[in-house]
């Protein structure tokens, strides 16, 4: 997705740059990185252990951890060099039910496998909570970067070359893991905005909710990943989505998720 404008006159497809500037918005690329040592408490992260206030739990099942996703720490995303509407502080952390992989809906039983949490004071009040290793995914420090991302759904109706269609979509796929923020989410199967509409919310018409997709914004979009232990169904994705007012109001806990695989 990084400088896909870039690639494409690179791949002689130069022509087609300002139709795919259209369908495309800004979004930031989260990438693994080794870290050189232990992580501070508070760091941007995938996987290992939460980093909470004292006192707080563990967001579980049960007596079962969810295991943390990853962690954000939101002053972090200025080195995209990208403007965004995420508070300029603030930890926010992501926690799924690896073992069960729910598919997200309204359910109460599918609601319990997953949460975010969100932490606006001093990331240096945190605390490391000990959790066993095999509810971890391995440990990465994050980068980030500002990048592009592409409405599949209006790129797929389009009516390109076979050839052309063809080293497109080599492109945009680019055969790396997909973790992003904001921007469209790079969907599976059916529109992702379209799904949380129907599914968590409740918009039963699927033209309405079709309607509806336009008034969510994609928090976290992490991928299947190797290096992190992840396989999310046959090779699919995991999408937090939030409404814009929710997003406005810093109401992260009424985020939405789905998985898609194919």
């Amino acid at each position: 997705m990084a400088n896909l404008i870039d690639k494409l006159a690179g791949q002689g497809l130069g022509k087609y740059t300002e139709l795919i500037r259209k369908m495309s918005a800004p979004c930031i690329s989260l990438q693994k990185e080794d870290a050189a040592g232990p992580l501070a408490p508070g760091a941007s992260k995938f996987g290992g252990a939460p980093d909470l206030p004292p006192g707080t739990d563990i967001p579980a099942i049960g007596e079962r951890p969810l295991a943390l996703l990853a962690q954000i720490n939101l002053s972090d995303l200025e080195i995209a060099g990208l403007e965004h509407p995420f508070p300029k502080r603030g930890i926010l952390s992501f926690y799924y039910d690896t073992e069960n992989q729910p598919w997200g809906s309204g359910e109460e039983d599918e609601r319990d496998g997953w949460r975010v949490q969100f932490f606006d004071g001093d990331p240096a009040q945190l605390e490391r909570i000990e959790v066993p290793e095999d509810a971890m995914l391995p440990e990465f420090a994050v980068s980030f970067e500002a990048a592009e991302s592409i409405d599949a759904d209006a790129l797929i109706d389009m009516d390109f070359d076979d050839d052309d269609a063809e080293d497109i979509f080599e492109l945009v796929e680019n055969g790396e893991p997909k973790h992003q923020m904001l921007g469209f989410p790079f969907a599976v199967q059916n529109p992702v905005f379209m799904e949380t509409a129907h599914y968590c919310d409740g918009v039963e018409d699927w033209n309405e909710a079709e309607k509806a997709a336009d008034d969510y914004v994609l928090l976290f979009q992490m991928d299947s990943d190797d290096d992190l232990d992840a396989m999310w169904g046959d090779m699919g994705m995991l999408y937090f989505s939030i409404k814009k007012e929710d997003f406005a109001a810093g109401q992260f806990d009424r985020t939405k998720m789905i998985m898609q695989c194919s």
